[in-house]
């Protein structure tokens, strides 16, 4: 699919923090391997494109954080959660970090335009630390974890994105044995701080 194949590049150009100016369309069809003039018969404009972009990747991690994932033993969907914010951090950091769209890109675009991407930004991280949330409650439930609060919760998910943050570039090896033994330390010091 043409349109799909469009959405990742413009979308893997913000997430390699490619300044929004310097976004052409000469490039973009240059990495897609196609002619301008294919680009313009789905998009009007720049903005348009980078817009369409950045909605539909948010609909596909909504639907992935809200219905795609399964929660198993709470370790176990622990690794699972941070696996999956790994790889949605490699594939555009600010998913998780709404306010990094803000400031690089959002002045860029239409205030309506920003504006529907920024309340979608919020409800993917909204779904996110919901999810969260469940495989904390099955901490509870399996008794890892004693009462916590929606404020541990918080503190405990920044904790996670601040940890990755410093950890996780676009090289980042899921598989490598460094990144395993990563893993499992986070998922030790989040059981830590909810108790």
């Amino acid at each position: 699919m043409k349109k799909e194949l469009i959405y990742e590049e413009v979308l893997s150009m913000l997430n390699d923090r490619v300044d929004y100016k310097s976004i052409t369309l000469s490039e973009l069809a240059k990495r897609c391997g196609m002619g301008k003039s294919t680009i313009y018969e789905y998009f009007t404009s720049k903005d348009e494109m980078v817009f369409n972009s950045i909605i539909f990747y948010l609909n596909r991690m909504v639907k992935f954080f809200s219905a795609g994932f399964k929660i198993t033993t709470f370790r176990t969907s622990l690794k699972t959660f941070i696996k999956a914010v790994i790889i949605t951090m490699k594939a555009n950091y600010w998913m998780v970090m709404p306010w990094t769209f803000l400031d690089n890109y959002a002045p860029f675009l239409s205030d309506e335009d920003a504006d529907t991407i920024t309340e979608m930004l919020y409800k993917c991280k909204e779904v996110i630390l919901s999810l969260f949330t469940s495989i904390c409650e099955k901490g509870e439930e399996e008794g890892v974890l004693f009462k916590i609060t929606d404020q541990d919760i918080n503190f405990a998910y920044n904790g996670i994105i601040g940890s990755l943050t410093e950890e996780v570039d676009n090289e980042y090896d899921l598989e490598d044995e460094n990144s395993k033994l990563f893993i499992e330390d986070l998922c030790s010091c989040v059981v830590k701080q909810l108790n």
